[in-house]
């Protein structure tokens, strides 16, 4: 991880000690959009590093373009998963 956070690891301790979990639905979503968007940038990025090339800016608009996918996604999955429960 690039940026964790200050208090990663007491997050991470919290989730242990709570038994907070995510449903595999959840994960189901998260691992599929998350997983395709972040190999698209991998492929685009990789072919230029592997030839030692600067990327084209069209390629980096697609790189941009991705992580706007992966942005809109977590938005979309914390509006759905946020709602306050009905009694």
């Amino acid at each position: 991880m690039c940026n964790p956070l200050n208090n990663e690891e007491k997050i991470y301790e919290i989730i242990e000690k709570e038994h907070l979990s995510i449903s595999p639905v959840i994960w189901h979503l998260i691992d599929h959009h998350l997983r395709n968007d972040v190999n698209i940038i991998s492929i685009i990025a990789e072919s230029h590093v592997i030839n030692k090339e600067p990327i084209p800016v069209e390629n980096g608009e697609k790189i941009v373009k991705q992580c706007a996918e992966i942005s809109q996604f977590l938005k979309k999955l914390r509006a759905a998963t946020n709602k306050p429960k009905a009694h």
